[in-house]
């Protein structure tokens, strides 16, 4: 009976091909309906997370914590993106935070998609290979400034 238990937890940690594209169409469509729930997505799902970053159409409907104070209106699905990539990468956070990157020397500067994305692109194709120990322990912006609302300070 134990086995069999084990065998079902490591088929669903298997990356599952359409969790990422049903996820990108319900956000694309404005139809994202958990409101504080990802999908659960791993590290294994990085790579079709990032193939979707780049897209700057605006959405409204996305994952997004309601204990926080405020709603941060449209966001781009790219943003999106790469928040679900924060919260394979730094879980301990996650709901508390939104998506939104805010300047931490500046906190009423915009920051924009094509600032972050850069940097998660470049994480990526560095730190790929590594283990997921120290994957969590390389920060895309760190050195920045930059950090996603609700974390905290920037190193």
């Amino acid at each position: 009976m134990l086995m069999v238990a084990a065998g079902s937890c490591k088929k669903t940690s298997t990356a599952d091909p359409e969790i990422v594209s049903q996820f990108v169409k319900e956000v694309k469509a404005n139809r994202y309906e958990g409101s504080q729930e990802l999908p659960a997505f791993g590290f294994e799902h990085i790579d079709a997370l990032l193939s979707h970053a780049s897209d700057e159409q605006l959405v409204s409907r996305f994952p997004w914590s309601p204990i926080l104070s405020y709603y941060p209106g449209q966001k781009e699905v790219g943003l999106v993106m790469l928040y679900a990539i924060e919260v394979i990468r730094s879980p301990g956070n996650y709901p508390a935070r939104g998506v939104l990157v805010v300047d931490a020397n500046d906190r009423e500067r915009k920051v924009s998609l094509g600032e972050v994305l850069p940097r998660y692109q470049t994480w990526w194709a560095e730190h790929k290979g590594k283990s997921v120990a120290q994957l969590r322990q390389l920060n895309p912006l760190e050195g920045t400034g930059l950090v996603w609302f609700g974390t905290e300070v920037p190193e």
